[in-house]
């Protein structure tokens, strides 16, 4: 329970985050444009956005992750679970990572001159 908590508050940041870059541009008048949907044409570009986002999304909280899985490892000292739920997380994040690489290579394939970056 605790952990579908955390994972709707991650979605409700990243929406709130996403909207907020979305309209930023239209605040203020004298504020150069930063609307970041302003080149986005049609539905392909917007899949190239959202596919953009999370893989930039995706990397930074994987290099997190391990980064925090190795203090939890150097920080274990005596103690084996502590071993454990780090080595679980970096289990975790490798399993994370394929699934992410699957699912870029399945759009490849299913979007032709589906570039991604």
């Amino acid at each position: 329970m605790k952990k579908l908590a955390k994972v709707k508050a991650v979605v409700m940041v990243g929406m709130l985050s996403l909207a907020s870059l979305v309209t930023a541009g239209s605040a203020y008048a004298d504020a150069p444009d930063t609307n970041v949907l302003k080149n986005v044409d049609g539905i392909d570009g917007l899949l190239k956005l959202v596919v953009n986002i999370l893989l930039y999304g995706l990397g930074a909280a994987a290099t997190l992750g391990v980064v925090i899985a190795g203090v939890l490892y150097l920080t274990a000292r005596d103690n084996p679970q502590q071993v454990a739920r780090a080595k679980m997380r970096l289990i975790e994040i490798s399993i994370g990572l394929a699934a992410w690489a699957m699912l870029f290579m399945i759009l490849k394939f299913l979007i032709p001159g589906f570039d991604g970056i």
